[in-house]
């Protein structure tokens, strides 16, 4: 159904986006050339293009030059941009997806046990406490990612009491901390046994390994993160600036 208040090509696209989710149009599944869509929606070419680049942005479709336009997943693919700071929920809901969070575990762990870059971000020794919280983020149901985030004990006392579903908003309201910047390091490894079965993925499928320092708007170190996302749902995109000081 056309709602008036809504830009068509948001609408038109989320039709195409729901046949393709419920299974009406299956992976492989060739969609109809833009002048029948143009006549089914009543829209113009641009409209229509517009919708179908949207998805194909998400990993819905791909084009395929001369042959048409196929369905290439019933799932989204995200992209994150490499200098975009922003937290899972916010990522997911920007893409139309329901986030939600499944707690595995959380407690008070030695550093030396610890993922990631826990000693180099806090600057402490691998006898030093740390607190551990390790939760699966999932989008429309679909498991998407393992994290781990690691927190100094005396920046956020009480916070294994707390609703741990959505740290950067917990970190603003309790502690009065917002995340501005951030370090990361990013790598590609294959997933173990365990992550595997969490995820929902074969073992030794690709994985994006994720390792993030974050620092608050006082430039000190609150959160290391440890993140295994999954090879087949996220796209990182970067932008390639010349260095204008480089002689021609």
């Amino acid at each position: 159904m056309i709602d008036g208040r809504e830009l068509l090509y948001v609408q038109i696209q989320r039709d195409l986006r729901t046949k393709i989710e419920t299974g009406q149009w299956p992976i492989g599944t060739k969609i109809p050339p833009e002048p029948g869509l143009q006549k089914t929606y009543n829209a113009s070419r641009g409209t229509v293009r517009r919708a179908i680049d949207e998805l194909a942005r998400q990993g819905y479709v791909v084009k395929r030059p001369g042959k048409g336009t196929f369905v290439r997943s019933t799932s989204p693919i995200l992209q994150k941009s490499l200098d975009e700071l922003a937290s899972f929920t916010q990522q997911l809901t920007a893409r139309g997806l329901m986030p939600t969070t499944r707690l595995l575990s959380a407690g008070r762990v030695r550093a030396a046990e610890a993922e990631g870059r826990v000693r180099e971000g806090f600057g402490i020794t691998s006898e030093a406490e740390v607190i551990h919280i390790r939760r699966l983020r999932l989008g429309d149901g679909v498991p998407l990612a393992i994290q781990s985030v690691y927190l100094l004990p005396a920046f956020c006392p009480g916070i294994l009491e707390e609703d741990l579903s959505q740290l950067f908003r917990l970190y603003e309201t309790r502690y009065g901390v917002r995340i501005n910047v951030a370090d990361e390091i990013i790598r590609v490894g294959r997933a173990a046994e365990d992550e595997a079965a969490l995820l929902e993925i074969a073992s030794g499928d690709p994985v994006v390994i994720r390792d993030r320092i974050s620092l608050t708007q006082d430039g000190e170190p609150f959160e290391v993160l440890h993140s295994v996302d999954r090879g087949d749902r996220f796209q990182y995109r970067y932008q390639i600036v010349a260095d204008s000081t480089r002689l021609t």
